[in-house]
C-alpha cells in the first residue's frame, strides 16, 4: 500500500520536474539465500529483488541503468563484461548495493569479484570525451534471509570497501523491508547525503 501511494506521489512530482535519477544496481546475481518473493513460483534470488526495483523505477520514471533480467553476458570475456559495466556505471548518479547473505565468495580476496569493482568504480571520478562523472552516492539495503531475518548482517563481514564505507559513514545502510515503503525517500535522501556529508569515501579496493 505504501509503494503505490509514493508512485502516485512521484508520478504527480514528474508532471512538474524532471528529477530522474540514473541507478545502478549492484548485487550477488545468484544468491538464493534470501526471503522468497510472493509473486515468483521458482526459488527466489538476487536478481528478483533486482526487478523488483527495476519496475519501481520504470514507474517513477527514473533510469535504470543495470543489466537486464534477458541480458545474458556469460558467454563474454571478463574484459568485455567489465567494460560493459563501466559503461552503465560512468553517467550513474547513485549505485545501490543489494547486501545478501551469500554476497561474497568464500575464500576469495575482493578484488576478484564483481560487486567491490563496482563500487569503487561507482565512487571514482572518470573522465570521458572531457566530461568528468563524480563519485555516486551509494545506498546499501540489506535484503533479508531465506527465515525473512536481518540476523546475518554484519558490516565487519563484508567487502572492505562496503565495510569501509558504510563505517567511515558514506554508505547509508536499510532494511529491505523499510526500503519498499518509501524508496523514493531513501533514493533521494541518499543523494542528498553524499553531496552534504563532506566525508571523502574510500574508492580503492
Amino acid at each position: 500500500m505504501c509503494l503505490s501511494h509514493e508512485k502516485n506521489e512521484r508520478k504527480e512530482r514528474c508532471c512538474l520536474i524532471d528529477n530522474r535519477r540514473k541507478i545502478f544496481v549492484s548485487y550477488k546475481y545468484k544468491d538464493t539465500d534470501v526471503k522468497p518473493l510472493l509473486y515468483t513460483n521458482k526459488p527466489t534470488k538476487c536478481r528478483d529483488y533486482v526487478d523488483f526495483i527495476e519496475n519501481y523505477l520504470d514507474i517513477v520514471e527514473h533510469v535504470y541503468k543495470g543489466e537486464g533480467s534477458d541480458e545474458d553476458l556469460s558467454d563474454k570475456s571478463e574484459d568485455y563484461i567489465w567494460s560493459h559495466l563501466k559503461d552503465k556505471l560512468y553517467d550513474s548518479s547513485l549505485t545501490i548495493v543489494l547486501i545478501s547473505p551469500n554476497m561474497k565468495e568464500p575464500r576469495e580476496w575482493q578484488r576478484s569479484q564483481w560487486i567491490p569493482w563496482e563500487i569503487s568504480y561507482s565512487l571514482r571520478e572518470v573522465t570521458r570525451n572531457g566530461r568528468t562523472s563524480h563519485s555516486n552516492a551509494i545506498l546499501g539495503v540489506i535484503l533479508p534471509n531465506r527465515a525473512g531475518l536481518y540476523t546475518y548482517y554484519d558490516e565487519n563481514n563484508l567487502f572492505p570497501i562496503l565495510r569501509d564505507n558504510i563505517k567511515n559513514g558514506y554508505i547509508p545502510t536499510v532494511n529491505w523491508i523499510n526500503f519498499i515503503c518509501k524508496p523514493e525517500s531513501y533514493i533521494e535522501r541518499s543523494i542528498l547525503h553524499a553531496t552534504s556529508c563532506g566525508i571523502q569515501p574510500v574508492k580503492n579496493l
